[in-house]
């Protein structure tokens, strides 16, 4: 059995075991049948015919304004947006200042990565000195929503793309 199926079985038998009487995987809510296959890995739900349009039908939802659906019995987050990808060891993850002052403020959604362990200093005049940093543009995430899923194994955060729904 592959990884992502006995994770997907765990999370199933969670909530078929939280809910009252016997039930089926089909008979979940919608919320917890995309708690179900949001969770699966190896293959992932797009690898699962059951989970394709279940899938489906939530990134039409949310691309069109709709909430992250719940799941009494499962554990996941609400929706996130993350937006870049991580920037590499050493670096801070930043955004210009907005208010037109030269400088930098750490920002976790922020467009560019930082050295903040290298200081520079630019003078000039009558304007005094301001302090800048190395920068490099942030790596954008072709699947930059998420939700993390809590389960026996830990916290999983998975993410997805609404483009083209």
């Amino acid at each position: 059995m592959t990884r992502g199926a006995a994770l997907l079985l765990g999370v199933a038998g969670a909530v078929v075991l939280a809910g009252a009487g016997r039930s089926e995987a089909q008979d979940a809510s919608f919320g917890c049948k995309v708690l179900l296959c949001a969770a699966a890995s190896n293959p992932s739900w797009s690898g699962i015919a059951y989970c394709v349009p279940v899938m489906q039908s939530l990134f039409h939802s949310l691309a069109h304004g709709g909430s992250w659906p719940t799941c009494p019995e499962g554990n996941a987050s609400g929706l996130g947006y993350e937006p870049y990808q991580a920037c590499p060891a050493g670096l801070t993850a930043v955004q210009s200042a907005s208010d037109g002052n030269a400088g930098y403020s750490a920002f976790p959604n922020g467009n560019l990565c930082a050295d903040l362990s290298k200081p520079t200093q630019t003078c000039s005049g009558d304007n005094g000195c301001t302090t800048d940093y190395p920068t490099s543009p942030r790596q954008a995430r072709s699947d930059p929503y998420f939700v993390d899923i809590t389960t026996a194994n830990g916290v999983q955060r998975v993410y997805f793309s609404l483009q083209g729904y």
